[in-house]
């Protein structure tokens, strides 16, 4: 008889049944490298299960196949809780997984307990009180913090960033704007106006370990490991890369003394010198406007970020020398918190060597573990703002927490770019919001989506009256903000690659697709439209080829590559002589691109799909018996702040009221609509450089977005003014785009 069910029992730490979980049958598809659900269904008072299902769920494609068999249990929010290991080619009619022990701790409350990893340890992983916190908001503020704490290190200094833009004049620090205007620079000797520098007080660290840690991208000439190792070879700087398949290293700390950390949001490049005006006109952001988020810290918490600096540093069989202290006394005084320094982190990747290394082999899905613990567990409101937001596991928690009936409804706002610059990402967040706010409508909560926009005064036209420039600001942070008791920031983006997996099939069919509308919907001379008809029949042919026999990323292995080659071979033939190094990554980015995906690091996988290195801190406000704290409180405040244009904010959202009383979207959605309708009459505002937030609109374009909320275009710039230091004037020919890459 062939297999037609599975049954088992999800008992806690005690023995206990677990009621209400979602258990669920899958097998591993053989084509399509896709989970087939078979059956779903909860757990019984008792805990115990069985589902059953028909041959013909799992026999599609060949009559005889027996399934290769996997049960996963579900906590609140689609949370994955257990996947037991692959029963492959499995033939009898029952599969008996018998007794899943899952520690209650792993389901419930708002402490990650890297639940999946050890299902029976139900214990707060990398928990630390004592912790004094400072919010960095703005390059402005997280910039100079970053250079003066290198210049007070007593001895050591350990950096890792993405990029660390060593060879282009990036001036860290600037001197206050009483002495230098970076409106108004100097016609000459405008360097005056710089105080100092990161890569040169790196340099002056003499004779103590200084470490820096770049990201090798791979397959790509544009990361800084060449730069940045030739600047500081002649120095007692020690540099080293990583590099690792698909997996980068995107998470940004510096460690100073072992003692002090600040997690920075933006890499180290003079884009991300903003300030919380984001003028269009200034000196110190070279043509772009970012919205980003760092945060300091001094206290024990450090050990963790320091300790996976480490880890990331002899996954790449470097030697390390620092100093790390025996023991980081507990901070006292007005901004202290307790807090959970959390990771996204790669599996098959890092390896205890000798003692005291961590053994990861499975990697971490911490932060993701965090987000759907607190989203769950959310009364009052949820602030998010991310560069990001494709993340569908994300998504479905939001969707499962506005579904609860016995809770109380919330108020959501999210703050997110109207185009992220990945492709395909920006058509699937425009998905998500409109998936929320169809849930938020049905089930009665309050959802308000916004986007960021620098408006300034251009002058006085002929008539008079003033004319303003409008650009948008990309935002780059990574925050949340839940009920004033729960806040993270760090460099997690909400998209697969900061939660659990690279989202490949969304990247690389939407980069094909725009290929092929820019190359034929390109209505003139050169369009050949017998060649165009032609091409999209053997696109279709393929297509059905595809969906028929292979999964997406192995024909884009068999097509895309030689297409590559036949249309840009020298394009191609650069990146092959700039990247020569990473052609022995080859074979790691290809089992990376086959990995199945998962929603969480799983034990039992012979292999964990790709995912970056990530690590935020998660701040904890009175709850889960932490201590309470202003500083969650004092990161909202400064975030509205700026994006509402106020000096502070109104009584009713100095404090949480309850559920009943919150019109807190109300009063975001008329500040978006007073600055829309401002915008329209062309009219200014109270605080004519303030940052402006405008209401979602469904477009990828910033000129059609102006349009679908009825303003005027002829003032957008694409770009805003880069000043060019070495000639002490600003560059108003060169087009840039609105916001760096990554």
């Amino acid at each position: 008889m062939p297999n037609t069910s599975v049954k088992g029992r999800v008992v806690d730490e005690h023995g206990d049944g677990i009621k209400d979980l979602t258990v669920t049958a899958v097998d591993f598809d053989p084509f399509f490298n896709e989970d087939d659900v078979l059956k779903s269904d909860k757990t019984a008072a008792d805990g115990s299960f069985q589902l059953s299902y028909s041959e013909d769920d799992y026999s599609l494609w060949k009559a005889d196949r027996n399934p290769d068999l996997v049960v996963r249990v579900f906590g609140p929010a689609g949370r994955l809780l257990y996947e037991t290991k692959e029963e492959e080619n499995f033939s009898a009619p029952t599969l008996d997984v018998g007794n899943i022990k899952i520690h209650r701790g792993n389901i419930e409350g708002w402490l990650v307990t890297n639940a999946t990893l050890n299902p029976e340890n139900g214990l707060p992983v990398s928990l630390f009180q004592g912790n004094e916190i400072k919010h960095l908001v703005d390059g402005d503020t997280m910039f100079p913090a970053v250079t003066q704490a290198v210049t007070d290190a007593q001895t050591s200094v350990n950096l890792m960033t993405l990029f660390f833009d060593v060879n282009n004049g990036f001036i860290s620090k600037f001197k206050p704007e009483s002495e230098f205007d970076p409106a108004n620079p100097p016609s000459t000797n405008c360097k005056g106006g710089m105080e100092s520098t990161l890569e040169e007080e790196l340099k002056k660290k003499t004779g103590k370990p200084v470490n820096v840690l770049v990201t090798n991208i791979p397959l790509s000439a544009d990361d800084t490991v060449t730069e940045v190792r030739e600047f500081f070879q002649s120095t007692d700087v020690k540099t080293n890369y990583f590099q690792k398949g698909f997996s980068v290293l995107h998470s940004k700390a510096i460690i100073l003394d072992g003692e002090k950390s600040i997690l920075m949001g933006s890499p180290l490049k003079q884009s991300y010198f903003n300030d919380r005006k984001h003028a269009i006109h200034d000196v110190r952001h070279k043509g772009s406007l970012n919205h980003d988020v760092s945060i300091e810290i001094t206290g024990p918490a450090v050990a963790q970020i320091d300790k996976t600096f480490e880890t990331v540093w002899k996954a790449t069989s470097q030697n390390l020398t620092t100093i790390t202290p025996n023991h980081i006394a507990p901070r006292t005084g007005d901004n202290i918190a307790s807090v959970q320094v959390l990771r996204t982190m790669p599996g098959g990747t890092f390896k205890a060597l000798n003692p005291g290394d961590e053994n990861l082999p499975h990697g971490e899905t911490g932060i993701l573990e965090a987000y759907q613990r607190a989203i769950n567990n959310a009364e009052r409101f949820i602030y998010i703002e991310n560069q990001y937001f494709t993340a569908p596991d994300i998504v479905d928690a939001l969707i499962d927490r506005m579904k609860d009936s016995a809770k109380p409804k919330l108020q959501i706002i999210l703050v997110l770019n109207f185009r992220p610059d990945l492709p395909g990402y920006p058509n699937k967040q425009i998905e998500h919001v409109r998936q929320l706010k169809k849930a938020a409508k049905d089930y009665e909560h309050q959802l308000g989506a916004y986007t960021m926009w620098s408006r300034c005064e251009k002058g006085v036209n002929a008539e008079g009256k003033k004319e303003f420039e409008t650009m948008p600001i990309y935002v780059h942070s990574k925050v949340a903000i839940i009920d004033d008791t729960w806040a993270t920031v760090g460099s997690a983006n909400l998209d697969g690659t900061s939660m659990n997996y690279h989202q490949v099939g969304l990247m690389a069919s939407s980069a094909i697709a725009a290929k092929l509308l820019d190359k034929y919907f390109k209505l003139n001379e050169d369009l050949n439209f017998g060649k165009f008809i032609w091409d999209v029949y053997w696109s279709i042919v393929f297509y059905v080829f595809k969906q028929l026999f292979f999964d997406f990323k192995l024909l884009l292995l068999i097509i895309g590559i030689p297409y590559k080659l036949i249309t840009d071979f020298k394009e191609v033939m650069e990146l092959i002589t700039e990247t020569i190094g990473d052609i022995t990554e080859i074979p790691e980015i290809l089992k990376d691109v086959f990995a199945r995906p998962a929603q969480h690091a799983l034990p039992f996988r012979s292999r964990q799909p790709s995912r970056s290195i990530e690590m935020n801190l998660v701040l904890y406000n009175g709850i889960a018996d932490q201590p309470a704290t202003p500083v969650i409180k004092q990161l909202r405040d400064r975030l509205w702040q700026e994006q509402l244009g106020l000096e502070a904010l109104p009584p009713d959202m100095q404090t949480v009221p309850d559920p009943a009383n919150m019109k807190w979207v109300e009063t975001w959605d008329a500040a978006a609509a007073q600055n829309q309708e401002a915008m329209k009459k062309k009219e200014g505002l109270p605080a004519e450089r303030a940052t402006k937030i405008l209401p979602w609109a469904a477009k990828t374009n910033a000129e059609h977005y102006l349009e679908a909320l009825g303003i005027r275009t002829a003032n957008l710039r694409d770009g805003a003014d880069k000043f060019l230091f070495k000639d002490c004037k600003f560059d108003t020919k060169k087009k840039l785009l609105p916001w760096p890459i990554i």
